[in-house]
């Protein structure tokens, strides 16, 4: 079973980092356009590939960013818990969700990063918590320097995924195989098989 997993968010909140921590260990530098990973993991004994975009934050690449909505089973939303603004402005990306994702069961989650930096933390538990509600997004805080949370949030979001009828059927696991197998071969492309303009 083959997963597409699409991560989004401002520039520099750790999405890169985020992704890297999830798939390598490793702490990463910032995206300039967009990555792709891929990882297998087992959830409630299903082994599941899953195939993860990490999209660039910066608006020149925001037109690109929405054709991977198509392809995507999960959608992670990822801010900084240091930064008041960035979290205020995440009415934009929750517009942009509603407005691109295809399938109304898709599943989305609201990520607070870099909760090693506590002493400079200026978005409290609470308020993602509040958001996420008010969203029907699932929430966790993360710290892709330090790892906290960082696996526990992808398990999640994929055990969540699983147990959405008809988000996965043989037809998406096709769809996902030959997503990734276009991600390898033709990345320079960006939106490959994803995105049929």
């Amino acid at each position: 079973l083959t997963l597409g997993l699409l991560l989004i968010g401002d520039s520099d909140v750790g999405k890169s980092s985020l992704l890297r921590s999830f798939t390598d260990g490793t702490f990463g530098k910032p995206t300039v356009g967009f990555d792709f990973k891929t990882k297998t993991m087992v959830v409630e004994g299903r082994t599941v590939q899953l195939a993860i975009w990490d999209t660039a934050g910066q608006e020149r690449f925001r037109g690109l960013t929405t054709c991977y909505y198509r392809g995507a089973d999960g959608v992670v939303l990822v801010y900084d818990v240091t930064r008041k603004q960035i979290f205020t402005g995440l009415g934009r990306w929750l517009n942009e969700l509603e407005r691109y994702t295809t399938s109304s069961n898709i599943v989305k989650m609201l990520v607070g990063n870099k909760i090693d930096q506590e002493p400079y933390r200026e978005v409290e538990t609470r308020e993602g918590l509040q958001l996420a509600k008010e969203h029907s997004l699932l929430f966790i805080e993360t710290s892709a320097k330090t790892q906290d949370g960082v696996q526990q949030a992808f398990e999640e979001l994929v055990r969540e995924i699983l147990q959405t009828p008809g988000l996965w059927d043989k037809s998406r696991v096709k769809k996902g195989e030959q997503l990734m197998e276009s991600s390898a071969q033709q990345h320079q492309g960006l939106c490959g098989a994803s995105c049929p303009l």
